[in-house]
């Protein structure tokens, strides 16, 4: 969130800005999908959700466009919540058990939210007294209780965390988060505050960089001269990535620049942190979806070890990925270059969940992608997917189905 003001009476609105419409849609896509995965999968599914908008503001901005209402994080998340259960269709349905948690360091901006933006958005009080819970106080001075709290009731959490700047959220909260059972983080991280720190760095700016993101030893090739250059971009955003693996100890850990179409230069980018492989496919799946946006993909940008600038300025032409949807059939055949390595490269096959282990996070493909990746493959007389001992043509893959060299295949391959 922009460093925007609401009035607690709502007559006075921040101006909704293109690249934060951007942001909402991506957000409220994937808690639709998210919902609609989790809460669907299997005869029961999962029920309990618990959403946390760590810098939620005041919940509704003027949009100059249309000269209406926009509506912000929080109530985007609510409603998509309420679409996700909806297309769900539940044959065993049991009542969601949702909580909201907001944040924000300004009662203004948690009255606005409660007592304007809320009830605009069609919520009722008793919705509101029900489901909702705020939280007046700075994001690191609030989150232990928060974190407490969330520990005891279980479920899913999923936290939106859209500072303005990198001092707001520690590395240490990062990691307190990620040890709740089945949390997630969607995290906007500004490219501006960062070069800024880099080109005006002093003795007082580093030691809190260093405290606050455990940041020492990274970010050290930054030059100043480059800092709107694609390449250099780049580098800040793989040595982020590396950062946050290593100091933040996700296992899945997925980012992309989001910007509205129109615009060239990239604001900042979202950082999708999780241990579950379901939720980076349901986050892969979203941003495929929505083509109302341009996502901008860069290979190589995975932060499993140390890329340089030189290394970027030389190769950026190779490695940028527009996401679109008439790049799909690009991406399938990119595929090959690792999921049928993989695949040629095991005598005995391996699992789908190995697979997707492996490479979901070194390529944009979603779990569609895959699909029809390994359904060409099948039709071309290459690979065989073996299901409970026995081949099956089914569209749809289980994680413990086996992919392999088709048998006449194999046998010519590996026979020496």
């Amino acid at each position: 969130m922009s460093q925007s003001e609401w009035s607690s009476d709502g007559k006075s609105l921040p101006i909704i800005e293109p690249h934060t419409k951007a942001k909402h849609k991506i957000l409220e896509e994937y808690v639709e999908n998210l919902i609609l995965t989790l809460y669907k999968k299997g005869r029961y599914g999962l029920k309990t959700f618990t959403f946390i908008d760590g810098f939620c503001g005041g919940g509704m901005y003027h949009d100059p466009s249309t000269n209406e209402l926009w509506e912000g994080s929080p109530l985007r998340i609510m409603k998509a919540v309420e679409r996700g259960c909806q297309k769900s269709r539940r044959k065993y349905p049991q009542p969601l058990d949702v909580k909201y948690i907001f944040i924000d360091s300004k009662t203004s901006h948690l009255e606005c939210l409660k007592n304007f933006s809320m009830h605009q958005a069609g919520f009722s009080e008793e919705f509101i007294r029900e489901n909702c819970q705020f939280e007046k106080g700075e994001f690191e001075n609030v989150i232990n209780s928060v974190l407490l709290n969330l520990g005891l009731r279980k479920g899913h959490s999923l936290f939106f965390l859209d500072p303005f700047g990198w001092s707001h959220v520690s590395m240490s909260t990062i990691r307190k988060i990620n040890s709740l059972s089945k949390s997630e983080i969607i995290y906007t991280y500004m490219i501006d505050p960062i070069a800024r720190f880099i080109e005006q760095r002093n003795d007082a700016q580093l030691s809190n960089f260093q405290n606050i993101l455990e940041a020492d030893g990274y970010y050290l090739q930054a030059k100043p001269s480059m800092i709107k250059s694609p390449e250099y971009q780049c580098y800040l955003r793989n040595e982020t990535m590396r950062l946050f693996r290593d100091k933040g100890r996700f296992n899945y850990i997925f980012t992309f620049s989001l910007i509205s179409r129109g615009f060239t230069r990239v604001i900042y980018y979202l950082i999708h942190m999780s241990n579950n492989l379901t939720a980076l496919e349901v986050m892969k799946e979203s941003f495929w979806k929505e083509n109302t946006l341009d996502y901008e993909y860069y290979f190589e940008l995975y932060g499993y070890g140390f890329r340089s600038i030189d290394f970027y300025q030389e190769n950026q032409i190779d490695l940028k990925f527009d996401i679109n949807q008439g790049n799909e059939s690009f991406c399938i055949s990119k595929l090959d270059n690792e999921v049928g390595a993989l695949v040629e490269g095991s005598q005995d096959g391996i699992s789908f969940q190995e697979i997707s282990e492996q490479t979901m996070q070194t390529n944009p493909a979603s779990r569609k992608h895959y699909l029809e990746y390994l359904k060409q493959r099948r039709e071309a007389g290459d690979f065989e997917i073996i299901r409970d001992g026995k081949i099956t043509n089914s569209r749809d893959l289980k994680r413990t189905d086996i992919v392999r060299i088709q048998r006449n295949k194999q046998l010519f391959l590996f026979r020496f």
